[in-house]
């Protein structure tokens, strides 16, 4: 056996290693190479069976020799099947990857441009509406968690042990013991706490989870955009005047409004604050349930055990809090009729056809 004789079949199979580069490398083609190379048949194999004949000093060299190329072989073949793997899990993503954005039909080869394009839910639209309106009033935005502890969601806000809110027909809860937020509110004493000290402005947004039958009016899951405004010498009066201007700047019109008493526990006062239908202008119609009214929000000043949760001193500072149901609110806005038609991905709906 020459030493030439195996240098010349790694050589070939470099050179056929190279051939299937591109468009022709495939799990066939690569075990083919490998049989043809190491199976019974190969050269390889005839190569093996001439040690045989060789005397012992020859035996040792030659043997190390093409045990060697058997695993260059091998782990080139190896690294083959690596390389198709990948280039075919790209030209697969590349396949199945579709750009929204694209103003054509990415996934058919020939480029034709859509009869139309998608537009964002109405939930989207309006959570960036509102809060755009808070900013310019100068409040900071948080974005509110959807699962957290009973001491944030009730503890903290005052809501004594037997609370009926906390029950399980009322809230969801975890095997882990966290409940999903059924209000923003949970958030109020941890931005206090995260502001260290007076002033604090901050509106936190957020979806929310309730144990409720969904209806046309009604839904498990849902938004609301929570404000808090604490500082030395805050009043029902500022409470009013703040809800009042981002109402009339998010309805785009001036509304008439009223308050009337309702108690939340982590409020002292609590309100719940009205504006006359924007669509029927106080005559009654079916946004309104037929009262002429819409409840928008409810409101309060925080109570002294919340702002002492918070770490501050509810004999120096005051503050006042709302909560603004977003859905219904977009409901009445836009003049839709069902809250489920915000969830349901009808693409009519989305396209505003509907």
């Amino acid at each position: 056996m020459e030493k030439s004789e195996i240098s010349s079949v790694k050589k070939q199979f470099d050179a056929d290693v190279k051939k299937l580069a591109g468009d022709s490398l495939s799990i066939e083609a690569i075990s083919l190479l490998r049989n043809s190379y190491t199976g019974k048949d190969s050269q390889l194999a005839k190569l093996f069976k001439e040690l045989g004949t060789l005397d012992s000093k020859e035996r040792g060299p030659a043997g190390k020799e093409l045990n060697v190329l058997k695993q260059h072989i091998e782990e080139s073949c190896q690294l083959l099947e690596e390389q198709y793997i990948q280039h075919k899990a790209m030209v697969d993503d590349e396949k199945q990857d579709i750009d929204l954005t694209a103003p054509f039909a990415t996934t058919k080869e020939s480029l034709e441009r859509l009869q139309s394009q998608g537009a964002s839910n109405p939930v989207s639209e309006e959570v960036e509406k509102m809060l755009s309106i808070f900013r310019t009033m100068g409040f900071h935005i948080f974005e509110a968690r959807e699962l957290d502890t009973e001491y944030f969601i009730f503890d903290s806000l005052n809501f004594p042990p037997n609370h009926p809110a906390r029950e399980n027909w009322d809230a969801f809860k975890t095997a882990e013991g966290l409940v999903p937020t059924p209000h923003t509110s949970n958030m109020q004493v941890r931005v206090m706490r995260y502001f260290k000290k007076p002033p604090v402005r901050a509106v936190i947004y957020g979806r929310c989870f309730r144990n409720e039958a969904v209806d046309v009016v009604h839904g498990h899951t849902f938004h609301q955009i929570e404000g808090l405004y604490v500082d030395k010498g805050v009043s029902v009066a500022d409470m009013i005047g703040t809800i009042k201007a981002y109402l009339e700047a998010f309805f785009e019109q001036e509304i008439v409004w009223r308050i009337q008493p309702s108690f939340f526990p982590f409020v002292e006062p609590g309100i719940e604050f009205m504006v006359r239908c924007i669509f029927c202008k106080g005559v009654g119609c079916g946004s309104c349930k037929h009262s002429g009214w819409l409840e928008v929000a409810g409101a309060g000043m925080i109570h002294p055990n919340v702002l002492r949760e918070a770490g501050i001193d509810p004999d120096e500072y005051t503050g006042f809090a709302w909560g603004l149901g977003l859905d219904r609110t977009i409901l009445q806005k836009n003049g839709i009729k069902d809250i489920r038609s915000l969830f349901a991905s009808d693409i009519r709906f989305l396209r505003h056809d509907v």
